[in-house]
């Protein structure tokens, strides 16, 4: 069973969060991401329950989580989609984003297959929860927004799309010394 879980992190914290994660069982990935949220991250487990015991038992106790969102990755035979490389979900890679797709009601199996036949997809997977889908466009931001504009919302049966960007992060030490100039 796999999911994504977005976090919201208290402002200076993302340093503490990413450490923190790394150190959770069932935590597969984490990355730092531009957008609606902070954090996402992959889970695995062999099934909801335990993914959710994670979250609420630990991740939420990590120093800096503020909120958490769990989406559930739904296997896509559950939706009539077959032949499209099983239920994989995207893959986390920085310098990549995101995009949340919200699907017509019955749709969300035919914007699937359409995306996974688009060169610069890397993944989809189908969600339980706010949104229908999540697709990697394996692109920086500067390139994948044109994909996410020109080619994804040309789909039809596509009713909104919201993108996280990933970053690259590094928790460098604050010099606060370097702006006493400006006084």
């Amino acid at each position: 069973m796999d999911a994504f879980v977005y976090l919201r992190v208290e402002p200076g914290r993302m340093g503490d969060v990413m450490a923190g994660l790394s150190t959770k069982q069932g935590v597969h990935r984490a990355l730092p991401v531009v957008g609606e949220w902070d954090v996402l991250v992959h889970a695995e487990g062999p099934d909801l329950a335990t993914i959710a015991r994670v979250v609420l038992g630990e991740v939420h106790f990590i120093p800096g989580v503020v909120r958490t969102v769990t989406a559930p990755v739904v296997p896509p035979d559950r939706i009539g989609i077959t032949g499209f490389g099983g239920p994989k979900p995207p893959p986390m890679i920085a310098d990549a984003c995101y995009v949340h797709i919200r699907a017509e009601a019955g749709a969300a199996g035919g914007i699937a297959e359409r995306l996974v036949e688009m060169p610069d997809v890397a993944g989809v997977a189908v969600l339980g929860g706010d949104w229908d889908l999540v697709t990697c466009v394996a692109q920086p931001w500067e390139i994948a927004s044109g994909v996410v504009l020109d080619q994804i919302h040309q789909i039809p049966g596509i009713q909104a799309t919201s993108t996280l960007v990933a970053i690259e992060y590094e928790d460098a030490e604050e010099d606060r010394d370097r702006f006493s100039s400006w006084s």
